[in-house]
Formats: structure tokens, C-alpha cells, sequence
């Protein structure tokens, strides 16, 4: 942003957090946003210039929010098992509570928008270094299932997000999904069970108990 900050900036990246939650970062103006935050626009233009680089600052401050959930539970003393589902389990909180966003910006990647993928691409990998790095770990101490890391890694992480995306969109076009699916999808969105599917996922990539 390049400015010192009065608070004002932080208001409307709070409004435009909430506002992405429900409607994904394509669903507001800036209009909108700074009468949501009732913040005069120049300021709005005075801190971020465009909506393009308060979208950017606005995915930056919530993927740092997970990254100091994550770091906060991930502590040298435990198991890299306990580390492994611990990462999960933020990650997929976090998948939860920003699915609509999510899901909107996935189809900015699946449409090739060069400038979405690029910004996701160098800012939010850190979790993925985490997680490959108790993975690897796990790999030296011949815990693992699997033949190495990365394919522990690809077996974990789209069973935890790709549910939340689906139930994302779903809120957005309500999908027709039919018999039992559909209140299946609904409970992803309080999602009680993730617990249990995530210990399901990390008992299949780990020897030992499951």
C-alpha cells in the first residue's frame, strides 16, 4: 500500500472481507465498499489506488491470518502427524469460512486469468512448504504410507479444499444436487465432521493407528 496507516485502510479491508465472504471479490464496487465502511472514496484511492491492488491486499491479510493459525499449532515438540493434521485442519477452517471467495477465485484460474494465478502462485504456497516439510520428516522416519512426501501431499490437500469450493459455488448457483447429496453439501457449511474426515485422510497416508 506505501502508506502509513490511520485505521481507515484496515476498516475497509475488514468490510471488504466481509463483503468477499458472501459475494466473492467480483461482488462489490468500491463504491459499494466504502459505503459499507462509511470511508470518504479518496481515502479508498489514497491507500489502495484501484480495486486491483485492494483485492491483492485484502487476499494477502487473510492468507496471513492462516499462516499465524498455522504457525501458532505447529511446534517442533510435536509429532509430524499431530503437525500434519493440525495444518489441515487451518486450512481447511479457512477454506470454510472464505468458500464463496474461493470458489470465485478458482474460476479465475480455471479461466486462466494470468494475473490471479501469478499472485497466488508467489503468496499462497507457505502453507504447502509446511506442509511438505512435515511430510518430509514423517518420509526420514519411514512413517509414511506412501512412497515420499509430495505424494502424501497431493493425497491430502484437495480432499480438505475441494469440498469447501464445491459447497462455495453451490451458495452462489445452488447446484442440483439430488437425494442424500444435498444436505450433505449443506452441512459442509458448518461442517462438524471435518474433524473426522481429515483424521480419516492423515490415518491413510500414516502407519500406525488409524
Amino acid at each position: 500500500m506505501g502508506r502509513n496507516s490511520s485505521g481507515i485502510d484496515d476498516k475497509l479491508l475488514q468490510t471488504g472481507i466481509r463483503l468477499a465472504r458472501a459475494r466473492g471479490l467480483g461482488g462489490f464496487t468500491v463504491r459499494e465498499l466504502c459505503a459499507e465502511s462509511r470511508v470518504n472514496l479518496g481515502m479508498f484511492h489514497y491507500y489502495f489506488t484501484n480495486k486491483d491492488n485492494f483485492d491483492r491486499a485484502l487476499l494477502s491479510t487473510l492468507y496471513e491470518n492462516l499462516m499465524k493459525n498455522i504457525r501458532l499449532e505447529v511446534l517442533d515438540e510435536k509429532t509430524a502427524r499431530e503437525n500434519v493434521l493440525n495444518i489441515l485442519l487451518a486450512v481447511q477452517r479457512f477454506a470454510r469460512e472464505n468458500r464463496r471467495l474461493l470458489s470465485s477465485l478458482a474460476g479465475d484460474v480455471f479461466s486462466g486469468n494470468a494475473k490471479i494465478i501469478d499472485f497466488i502462485g508467489r503468496h499462497f504456497t507457505h502453507h504447502i512448504s509446511l506442509l511438505l516439510a512435515q511430510l518430509e520428516r514423517a518420509e526420514k522416519a519411514k512413517e509414511l504410507v506412501l512412497k515420499d512426501a509430495a505424494n502424501a501431499a497431493l493425497v491430502l490437500v484437495m480432499p480438505v479444499v475441494f469440498p469447501q469450493l464445491v459447497a462455495g459455488l453451490d451458495e452462489r448457483v445452488a447446484l442440483p444436487w439430488k437425494g442424500r447429496v444435498r444436505p450433505s453439501v449443506a452441512a459442509l457449511f458448518s461442517d462438524k465432521g471435518a474433524e473426522e474426515r481429515i483424521k480419516v485422510l492423515v490415518g491413510a497416508v500414516f502407519k500406525g493407528d488409524k
